[in-house]
């Protein structure tokens, strides 16, 4: 998609009241902005703790500015009754309501589901929590790494030692984005198709399991734990090059296993009897994997690559977040995109996931300043200058000079 593009995205049209933070809430909003919606940030005067997350030395926040490109920010005080009824006003408008607090949260500051739905019997409320919207622990607070642990993941991922680790830092956070967003689309469709609106709630553990089906439906079948402490298969995983760089393939079939052989000029392997086909080849990994290390170590990685490529083994170079930058897949599927900020000048950030030909997602060329948005927001709401000025003075809303966008 270029600059001048001017084709609305899907979900052009549609405002959402975003009252998310941390990750698994902003992730989606951002990827909900992205495809076009009008995102109103409710942030609380003083600005979310997301805004100084993680700060790099000179003071950027690329957590927050990660998450939050293309968005509107509006600082109300919602603990307070002045700023509920600022809530009510702007929800009367939306499409959509979306909130990742601890369950019960919204409910007690009243601009839950049933008090937001009696302004708006169309709305569609969307709840991002830890655990699910049922069970014993659904009030429960959560975070990424505790929805590791407790969907399996963190287990599935143990280290040789034994030790739980990790899949990646915010992995349940991102996925449970991901599907919170996934509800929401859904329920804008029902309402288009149907004409009701309807509550979403999406999950950080049920996005964890989600993600894991095919691995949790094996182990369940086979009352077994199939832990991956090795590589997938002994010709299956990353392997070091002789400049100590790293690759990953993947020869999974017969067919594969013979282009691999052909691709490393290793035909003594290919007619080896203990490596014919797949299952013998893993009885005998211990003997067949070092041969394939020694193997890789007698090129540098980018010797390797083209080698492989032509001879059709699925191949790619163990990347690092900083060589994305110059990845050419990336940049041409415009994975990665390089934008001007006006704070921070030019910056390199991470573009929209998938393509839409027709009506495409645009990557937000802004990241609010705190209230930057109130004053219009508050206008467009029915709030006069003076009542606003007023709001301001008692610290209910907070806004900045810059103009709403």
């Amino acid at each position: 998609m270029t600059e001048t593009d001017e084709r609305p995205g899907p979900f052009a049209g549609v405002r959402i009241l975003d009252f998310t933070r941390f990750q698994q809430g902003p992730y989606a909003t951002r990827l909900l902005a992205d495809l076009g919606a009008t995102v109103l940030k409710i942030e609380r005067p003083g600005g979310d703790w997301d805004r100084r997350l993680r700060l790099a030395p000179d003071g950027f926040c690329g957590f927050f500015y990660g998450l939050n490109r293309g968005k509107h920010s509006v600082a109300v005080d919602i603990t307070t009754e002045q700023g509920r009824q600022i809530i009510l006003r702007l929800a009367a408008e939306c499409d959509v309501v979306i909130e990742n607090f601890r369950p019960g949260v919204m409910d007690r500051l009243r601009i839950g589901y049933e008090d937001l739905r009696a302004v708006n019997e169309r709305l569609i409320f969307a709840a991002g929590t830890g655990y699910g919207p049922h069970g014993p622990s659904s009030g429960e607070p959560m975070f990424d790494m505790v929805a590791q642990a407790v969907s399996g993941v963190s287990d599935f991922n143990r280290a040789p030692d034994g030790t739980p680790r990790l899949a990646t830092r915010g992995y349940a956070d991102a996925a449970g984005g991901v599907f919170l967003a996934l509800g929401v689309a859904s329920a804008l469709y029902a309402r288009a198709v149907h004409g009701i609106g309807q509550r979403v709630d999406a999950s950080l553990v049920g996005a964890c399991l989600g993600l894991h089906a095919p691995e949790i439906t094996l182990s369940l079948h086979e009352q077994k734990l199939l832990r991956p402490h090795r590589r997938v298969t002994s010709t299956s995983g990353a392997f070091r090059c002789r400049d100590d760089r790293w690759l990953v393939i993947a020869a999974t079939d017969q067919k594969l296993w013979s282009t691999l052989c052909a691709a490393l000029d290793r035909p003594d392997l290919a007619a080896d009897e203990r490596y014919g086909y797949g299952a013998i080849r893993e009885r005998n990994r211990d003997d067949l994997e070092p041969e394939i290390e020694t193997t890789f170590a007698t090129r540098d990685r980018d010797e390797w690559l083209p080698i492989l490529r032509r001879h059709g083994v699925p191949v790619g170079p163990v990347n690092t977040f900083l060589d994305l930058a110059e990845d050419p897949d990336a940049l041409a599927n415009g994975y990665i995109l390089e934008q001007d900020d006006p704070r921070w000048g030019k910056q390199k950030i991470v573009g929209h996931p998938f393509h839409l030909s027709e009506t495409p997602a645009r990557v937000g060329e802004w990241t609010p300043e705190l209230g930057e948005d109130t004053r219009d927001r508050l206008l467009e709401a029915g709030y006069t200058e003076v009542e606003i000025a007023d709001l301001i003075e008692r610290q209910i809303v907070e806004a900045t000079d810059a103009g709403g966008r």
